[in-house]
């Protein structure tokens, strides 16, 4: 049964007057008639006694239309409660996040997630991220935003599904006063390196000699799992470090380190990582779009 029809037919009863009841509900005068013929074909009884001057309702209208009503108020009820499935009021979104969207992208979304629904719980889980996916492939995770070239050489793949995010450039950062501040494009392969453990989409970007101590698996000097450790290191005057460039800014504020842009070439590759054949609960649906949204205001 149409609910239209019966949406004109309660407002047809209740109002006693084509013209007001087809002004109600939208529709011409000549459309909600055919309407209420085909409902009462449909029902098979006539609900009206209609003239040029008078709408009036017969026994079977009088008797059938609190039913309406009630499917009406039903089908209403229905559609609120559909619209209030749609924001997360409660629940554990459980993230997994690789050291350089940790800071600032995967922190801003948790405050903006924080903002918008107070009511759910939210934990971040740092690390490796080949940990992480794993942890995402035994359920403890619901989703890990990490650079995609980890889950592309992983044993991972089939399992998992990626969502690209806009990228960011990567800036070299040191102090202020370090012998690479004296050059607008200093030799990275004089100082020593403190990094996360470098992504293989990474390699290309670093300098020969780098790669090869890389490949040799003796670069970076100093490895850390965060990217504020690494800016912290780099505070302690010897040490060189890459941040995205929205993190470099605020490291570089207070004015005792400084950054430099690196090729075109250096961005994040991070993207957001899910199982496949899962259903999402509406709370991981919500910050994965916060998390796209965050990611597309740094990418400027």
């Amino acid at each position: 049964m149409d609910l239209r029809r019966l949406k004109h037919f309660e407002a047809l009863y209740r109002l006693r007057s084509f013209a007001r009841a087809a002004d109600e509900t939208g529709v011409t005068q000549s459309a909600l008639s055919r309407s209420l013929q085909k409902l009462e074909a449909e029902l098979g009884t006539r609900l009206f006694d209609r003239s040029t001057h008078f709408v009036q309702p017969t026994e079977s209208g009088a008797r059938l239309v609190p039913l309406a009503q009630d499917v009406i108020a039903a089908a209403a009820a229905l559609n609120d409660e559909a619209e209030r499935l749609k924001r997360p009021v409660s629940g554990v979104v459980r993230v997994g996040a690789g050291p350089y969207p940790m800071q600032p992208l995967v922190s801003e979304s948790v405050a903006a997630f924080a903002a918008q629904y107070p009511g759910v719980r939210v934990t971040v889980t740092g690390g490796r991220s080949e940990v992480l996916l794993q942890g995402l492939l035994d359920r403890e995770l619901d989703l890990v935003v990490c650079d995609m070239s980890k889950f592309e050489d992983s044993a991972f793949a089939h399992d998992i599904m990626v969502q690209g995010l806009p990228s960011e450039p990567l800036a070299l950062v040191f102090r202020a006063d370090h012998p690479a501040a004296a050059a607008e494009r200093p030799d990275t392969t004089l100082y020593p390196w403190a990094l996360p453990p470098p992504s293989p989409a990474s390699a290309p970007n670093f300098a020969r000699a780098l790669r090869g101590r890389l490949a040799a698996g003796t670069f970076p000097d100093y490895q850390l799992d965060s990217t504020e450790a690494c800016l912290e290191v780099a505070r302690g005057g010897v040490c060189i470090t890459v941040a995205p460039l929205s993190l470099a800014r605020r490291a570089c504020a207070s004015g005792d380190l400084v950054w430099r842009p690196l090729p075109r070439s250096s961005r994040t590759n991070d993207g957001v990582h899910v199982l496949r054949r899962r259903t999402q609960p509406v709370a991981v649906r919500a910050f994965v779009d916060l998390l796209k949204a965050t990611a597309k205001a740094l990418a400027g």
